[in-house]
């Protein structure tokens, strides 16, 4: 959204609680998945010590691509919570530049009001 259209009298709408809590939930995905592969490559290790022939040479091609796409699965976890923690602090950011430019038009105004009433002030006493 453009600059243009995003108002400093509106606060930004972002629900922070509830993307620190979507990150946090990728995150535990990721090292579960993590876990998950660290378990089933020592139960295959255990497993295949005497299974031989082609069913065993067919399920390692399959485990090995298995692996490589959920340790994909598992990177684009930690790369969706890194992006909802960036959206999080450039929406706290945004907030931050309204509330500082509401300040500044707020000062202003008060400085104006000032300067009318020194004014009035002072065609009354001419």
């Amino acid at each position: 959204m453009s600059r243009w259209n995003q108002s400093i009298w509106h606060d930004v709408r972002w629900d922070h609680p509830a993307a620190a809590e979507a990150a946090a939930a990728l995150r535990r995905t990721a090292d579960e998945i993590d876990r998950s592969l660290a378990e089933a490559g020592q139960a295959r290790h255990e497993a295949s010590s005497d299974w031989r022939g082609v069913y065993r040479e067919f399920f390692d091609v399959w485990r090995t691509r298995l692996h490589a796409e959920l340790n994909e699965l598992a990177a684009a976890c930690r790369r969706a919570a890194q992006a909802v923690d960036q959206a999080s602090a450039r929406a706290r950011e945004e907030q931050a530049r309204r509330v500082r430019e509401r300040e500044e038009h707020e000062r202003r105004e008060r400085e104006e009001r000032a300067r009318r009433a020194r004014e009035s002030r002072e065609q009354r006493r001419i």
